[in-house]
């Protein structure tokens, strides 16, 4: 019997009742789970593989272009064309896009034109930032639980580093974060098991298997092999490959399986469930991790086409934001067309401003 196929006890004559029912759900639903984390985790290392050369440069080519717009707006806030209402819209805008540039994309050159449009210095906002961040942090899934995203880095030092050695540092912290829930969720599984039913089927295959009074040597080797497919299988308390085992190995038969007491399916059950439990968590795990990379809510990342035709849509929109980016650009730079944008702009949470040109 392969690894791969649905471990299921078939209806005859008379309909299956509620224990072996569940038994079949339980069996289909961990074969489907040993299916799709796989294949999530490819397509997380896929998208993690592609990152550096696929969109990392798109990212930097693009906040390139944002930070030419700051400058660009900083130059023309003295034309004569704008007027104070003008020129508070200016500010606004200059501080806002240069404060994200520098505090999230290193532009540090940024620094003197975002002080001479803010009355609070640059390096104190940087600093209550870090501090802000710092005291969202406490507890280590904070990444996976976090509905905004943000990292965690507990060093001031941090921000003074190059942006790819940011970057590089927040995927390790990240990937350690991940590893340690995925750890804590198999400790957790482990103390919780029912082991009973295992053991049972466990002990049943290693009187049947073990090679040390086997006098042949054909045959000890062969024992050999499958003790220990089975000793991995007991020892990652896999009920459902011991029983597969056991039917490869003829030691139980279909009609065997179908004639399971009632205590020896309330054991099945339970030591199911909690590997369907074990596999969900681990599952939810690796989906968040790709919801971290490519904005898919995790929920959705259910196969590698999805997780990968995201990954792609979002290089290509980032394409798209650069070429409108680039036209927004050279459109700006004629002062007038920059202005027909402010009268139309409305800061937020700020009431409508007017002067006489409105």
């Amino acid at each position: 019997m392969s690894e791969t196929s649905v471990l299921r006890i078939h209806e005859k004559k008379e309909s299956l009742n509620k224990r072996q029912k569940e038994f079949n759900q339980l069996s289909e639903k961990i074969e489907d789970l040993d299916r799709l984390i796989p294949e999530l985790r490819a397509a997380y290392e896929q998208m993690i593989q592609r990152i550096p050369t696929d969109l990392d440069p798109l990212v930097r080519e693009y906040q390139g272009f944002r930070a030419e717009i700051v400058h660009l707006m900083d130059r023309t806030y003295s034309n004569d064309l704008f007027r104070k209402a003008y020129q508070t819209k200016l500010s606004y805008l200059i501080t806002e896009s240069a404060f994200d540039l520098i505090a999230h994309f290193g532009y540090d050159d940024l620094k003197p034109v975002f002080n001479k449009y803010s009355e609070t210095d640059i390096e104190v906002l940087l600093e209550e930032k870090r501090e802000k961040d710092a005291t969202k942090i406490t507890d280590p899934a904070f990444l996976l639980d976090s509905e905004n995203g943000q990292e965690e880095t507990h060093s001031a030092a941090f921000h003074d580093l190059p942006e790819e050695e940011q970057q590089r540092i927040k995927a390790e912290q990240r990937e350690q974060r991940l590893q340690q829930r995925i750890q804590e969720a198999k400790l957790h599984a482990e103390k919780q098991k029912t082991t009973k039913s295992v053991r049972t089927v466990y002990m049943d295959l290693v009187k049947a298997f073990h090679p040390d009074r086997e006098t042949d040597e054909a045959e000890k080797l062969r024992k050999t092999e499958t003790m220990q497919r089975i000793t991995q299988a007991y020892q990652e308390n896999n009920l459902l490959q011991l029983l597969k085992l056991q039917i490869e190995f003829e030691r139980i038969d279909q009609d065997n399986l179908e004639n399971l007491t009632k205590n020896q399916l309330n054991y099945y059950n339970k030591v199911l469930k909690q590997q369907v439990e074990e596999l969900e968590l681990e599952k939810e795990v690796i989906q968040k991790q790709i919801s971290a990379v490519c904005g898919l809510p995790y929920q959705h990342a259910n196969s590698l086409t999805t997780v990968i035709v995201k990954f792609n849509t979002n290089v290509n929109e980032l394409k798209s934001e650069i070429k409108n980016i680039k036209v927004l650009l050279k459109h700006w730079a004629v002062p007038s067309q920059l202005k027909a944008y402010l009268k139309t702009y409305q800061i937020p949470d700020q009431p409508y401003l007017e002067d006489d040109e409105f």
